[in-house]
């Protein structure tokens, strides 16, 4: 069968490093810290090589669906994922969120229904590459009663993707407001893996009354320092047209690696 579940991290590991930040979040998503929350199917083609992948992620409120296939768009990399989709979707939630690269869109059309997706940058910097800034700000790393402070931030943000738990990493960092009583910004990560010497950055956000105030530069190159400590490769998502992110991240050293496509998808109901 040209589709399998796939338990084997050595090969996994061999299939997703041969484009590390493209495949950043899958690849620290093998860490044995998000591990059991990961279904993994692959598509091997007639040379019994692996070809294709989706990880399915059961560790947030909103699962997660990851696809993965040759960077170049061909019929073999459309056959494999569909493939996959046609074999598993009975598998997958009725609704989840998607990481897509653009030309893996239409393997979802024959089960899944898709809004709105975001057309998206994925960015990478090595530590070699890495420009911090000398913000004059003072950030402190947030921690479970910081919680409460989290969530009303993240309110104006409800695309994001943080979850409570995700504070036992000790790389969550933000800037005080109000006394102490409220978060200007916040910065952390979506995964972060020193065996696979890896991360993604993601969550980050500042309140609509505290922009242009250096806040994000200043939590982002706290963030950095404290990672850039244990992993040599960092990357992070952003929505293509959003300039003053991009041009921010930029300024750190961050380059461009692709274009994808994220959003909420829903099981078809013929399917």
């Amino acid at each position: 069968m040209p589709v399998e579940v796939l338990k084997d991290r050595d090969l996994l590991r061999s299939f997703l490093t041969r484009d590390r930040v493209g495949n950043a979040y899958l690849l620290g998503d093998l860490d044995p810290a998000y591990l059991p929350f990961c279904d993994w199917f692959g598509h091997f083609n007639e040379d019994r090589q692996l070809d294709a992948l989706i990880l399915l992620y059961k560790g947030l409120s909103l699962p997660v669906v990851l696809t993965v296939g040759p960077p170049k768009e061909d019929e073999a990399s459309r056959r494999g994922l569909t493939e996959i989709f046609d074999a598993v979707h009975g598998q997958l939630p009725e609704s989840f969120w998607v990481h897509t690269w653009e030309h893996h869109l239409g393997t979802l059309d024959a089960h899944f229904s898709a809004g709105h997706l975001n057309r998206m940058i994925r960015m990478g910097l090595s530590r070699e590459n890495y420009r911090p800034s000398n913000a004059e700000v003072r950030v402190r790393r947030l921690d479970h009663p910081d919680t409460a402070a989290i969530m009303a931030l993240y309110r104006y943000y409800p695309d994001n993707f943080f979850e409570p738990y995700q504070l036992e990493s000790g790389l969550y960092f933000g800037v005080d407001v109000d006394k102490g009583r409220g978060l200007a910004a916040i910065a952390g990560i979506h995964v972060f893996s020193q065996a696979y010497d890896i991360a993604a950055i993601g969550n980050l956000v500042t309140h609509p009354d505290h922009r242009r105030h250096g806040y994000a530069t200043a939590v982002t190159t706290r963030l950095l320092d404290e990672l850039f400590k244990s992993v040599s490769l960092v990357t992070l998502n952003v929505q293509e047209g959003n300039m003053a992110a991009i041009g921010t991240y930029e300024k750190f050293g961050f380059t461009h690696h692709h274009i994808y496509h994220e959003g909420r998808v829903t099981r078809r109901q013929n399917t």
